[in-house]
């Protein structure tokens, strides 16, 4: 989380990207985990903080020409609407990269929609042989708009948010330099909307250090019933991912739907926000995916919109309007 005030003159980038994916079945000469998705376009749109609003600044736009996935997955093309042809009009990752770093200049907080463009981000740095340290902060607006949209925890997608705030739209959807500016014209709609004091607080209390491993995963084994299947996310839950230290429960662990939350401590980590979803494998069996991470405010609000909903209708939550859409972490 931020180690320091968010102070006039502070300047914030909000930026999107797109990326391509392997083809399924098709060889290539590595192991593809090293790049789920090759980066091939980076949009953004630069703001300054000024006594209590958001200047809007320039834009910066990059299309790149991919190295390794050059033919379009499938369903790439279809969310994106590029064809093969526009992936042959665009400048190399290296190059892109390093505009955008000078366009990101002396800002301190990277903005994006879901948590996974940082990610990628630096995978394909990883990946490329460059310094994949981003030195910046980065803010997951996604959180903060269930926070002030009262949608308790819900993951909507970026359209959605701008239908919420009836923002003009003008421009279409799913390239990266439009949805970078869907998502600033979101983050100034929530700066206009609520006190300042409260976003930047929340600003402040849910910006992550990128470089800094936060995040831990666990996948469990098959198991013939959901109880077992969840005692081995709970091991999981036992001790501090980072020291190894027992954890203490701060929220009970308690389930609703298929899903298991919890707010643990660790003495000398601090908090941390634990979810496990239970799954089932081809042959019917159980298993559950875990996820421990150090808890931001979005966490704190999250675990305790479902707590609060447990208590109120138990295991099997409240009766569902809508469908949650499920856009991001």
């Amino acid at each position: 989380m931020l180690n320091f005030p968010i102070t006039d003159g502070m300047e914030l980038v909000v930026f999107d990207m797109e990326w391509n994916q392997p083809i399924y079945g098709k060889e290539y000469g590595f192991d593809v985990s090293a790049l789920t998705g090759e980066i091939i376009e980076i949009g953004a749109v630069k703001y300054t903080y000024e006594n209590g609003n958001l200047i809007r600044g320039k834009q910066f736009s990059r299309n790149i020409k991919p190295q390794v996935y050059t033919k379009l997955h499938y369903h790439v093309k279809k969310v994106t609407g590029k064809s093969n042809s526009d992936l042959l009009n665009g400048v190399s990752f290296a190059m892109a990269y390093h505009a955008f770093r000078a366009f990101i200049g002396k800002a301190q907080i990277l903005v994006g929609w879901g948590n996974s463009d940082t990610a990628m981000l630096k995978q394909n740095l990883k990946f490329f042989d460059m310094d994949d340290d981003l030195n910046v902060y980065f803010l997951d607006l996604q959180p903060l708009f269930s926070l002030f949209s009262g949608e308790k925890g819900k993951q909507r997608s970026v359209e959605f948010a701008v239908d919420f705030y009836g923002i003009d739209k003008r421009i279409g959807f799913h390239s990266a330099t439009s949805d970078a500016i869907y998502t600033g014209r979101i983050l100034e709609k929530i700066f206009e909307q609520n006190k300042t004091a409260q976003v930047l607080s929340t600003i402040s209390s849910s910006a992550i250090d990128p470089d800094v491993v936060s995040e831990f995963t666990f996948v469990g084994s098959p198991c013939a019933s959901q109880d077992m299947a969840y005692e081995g996310a709970r091991a999981f839950w036992a001790t501090c991912p980072i020291c190894k230290t027992a954890l203490n429960e701060k929220i009970k662990r308690f389930r609703i739907r298929k899903s298991e939350y919890a707010l643990l401590f660790c003495p000398e980590h601090g908090e941390f926000f634990a979810r496990s979803r239970s799954k089932k494998n081809k042959t019917g069996e159980f298993y559950v995916s875990s996820v421990m991470r150090l808890a931001t405010q979005n966490d704190y609000y999250l675990v305790a919109c479902k707590k609060e909903e447990f208590d109120k209708y138990g295991a099997s939550g409240a009766p569902k309007e809508e469908p949650e859409e499920e856009t991001g972490e």
